[in-house]
């Protein structure tokens, strides 16, 4: 079984009016902590403001856990 983590592109091919990305694997957290800024509780869902690593902001998305 591997251990990478994978980002992965859940929804409908473009255009569409919502994306649903995935990511799993052992730095999943860590990943999105890194573009969300916090994490919801697990099962649970929040909305947050994207951003790159510069601090530049991507987009508003609903995240779960």
């Amino acid at each position: 079984m591997s251990q990478d983590t994978i980002y992965a592109h859940s929804s409908g091919q473009a255009p569409a009016a919502i994306a649903v990305i995935r990511i799993s694997g052992p730095d999943a957290h860590a990943a999105g902590k890194t573009i969300a800024g916090s994490l919801p509780s697990a099962r649970q869902a929040a909305v947050r403001r994207l951003r790159d690593v510069h601090g530049v902001v991507l987009d508003d998305a609903l995240i779960l856990r």
